[in-house]
């Protein structure tokens, strides 16, 4: 097997990011048939087919998806060995790295980060969004300093602190048939298009289980790994779903119809802390302001985010 070059591992990651060689090219400030060689000679050298090339587009195989998830780990590190490198030449007072589930990375968090960072001038955060599975890994690996995860993951790498525990709401289209009722229940859902979250979540079967011990049938034709693109599908009139509060609540503003829904199916919002590293200061400080605007967010919620932590 030919010998790997960095390069040829740069030019991979970015097609794999930006989908396209053209896009990959303006990343790396290079030409697109340079990335198409940099990447044709990958492949061989790998001697695995990464790529199915239809009609220019590059269709990534399951292998390249593999392969790229231990090329992120390597570049996490590299590039956390470029920030503190930074930090010691401009004297940052500090740094917090987050990683986070999708479900509060959309509209929450962002809002959290930018009040933390005008209260901490100087202060250098980065926030990463990824499943809540590869939230709890990141954090073990040590990459990050802070993790927020819908998991209770049991690793002796990873403290875990709840957040906030709260519970599935019902979110449907404007002008629904069930706008009015002020609490859904499994057999008012039945017959209707339900968005799912996807297999890897393990919500996705305690809400299947409430359905199948009410006996009531759902058209279950889509599903998605990510709360906001239900809650967009819904808001579209594509169907009825039940999401986290959080999402909920931010689509309500745009219009979804969001309900409470009984049984409680309950939802974690966890904290999570790599075990072998002490929690900094700014850690500590940015921790208590996410649970102060939680609850702020639950208190303005009329009643739909309850929160029981």
């Amino acid at each position: 097997m030919a010998r790997i070059s960095f390069r040829q591992v740069e030019a991979f990651r970015a097609v794999m990011i930006a989908g396209t060689t053209t896009g990959a090219a303006e990343i790396l400030y290079i030409s697109q048939p340079a990335v198409s060689r940099l990447l044709s000679d990958f492949e061989e050298s790998v001697g695995v087919q990464l790529f199915e090339r239809q009609k220019k587009r590059l269709i990534p195989t399951p292998e390249a998806t593999i392969l790229f998830e231990e090329v992120e780990k390597s570049f996490v590190g590299m590039e956390k060995l470029a920030r503190t490198a930074e930090e010691l030449k401009v004297f940052h007072r500090g740094t917090l790295r987050i990683v986070c589930m999708p479900a509060l990375a959309q509209d929450f968090l962002p809002g959290v980060v930018s009040e933390f960072m005008a209260d901490h001038e100087g202060v250098a955060i980065t926030l990463q969004v990824r499943s809540s599975q590869q939230v709890a890994d990141w954090i073990a690996n040590q990459h990050f300093d802070i993790g927020i995860s819908a998991i209770k993951v049991s690793d002796p790498a990873i403290e875990v602190r709840s957040l906030a525990s709260s519970s599935l709401l019902c979110v449907l289209p404007p002008a629904h048939r069930l706008a009015d009722k002020a609490l859904i229940l499994p057999e008012d859902l039945e017959g209707e298009q339900f968005v799912s979250l996807g297999t890897e979540q393990s919500v996705r079967y305690k809400v299947d289980e409430v359905f199948d011990k009410a006996g009531v049938q759902r058209k279950l034709l889509f599903d998605t790994q990510v709360s906001h693109v239900a809650c967009a599908y819904v808001l579209a009139g594509g169907g009825v779903s039940l999401v986290d509060p959080a999402t909920a609540i931010h689509y309500a503003k745009l219009g979804l119809i969001v309900k409470p829904f009984e049984p409680a199916i309950t939802f974690n919002y966890n904290i999570l802390y790599p075990v072998t590293r002490s929690q900094s200061q700014l850690g500590k400080e940015f921790t208590q302001l996410l649970r102060q605007r939680l609850k702020q967010l639950s208190d303005s919620s009329d009643g739909l985010f309850q929160i029981d932590a």
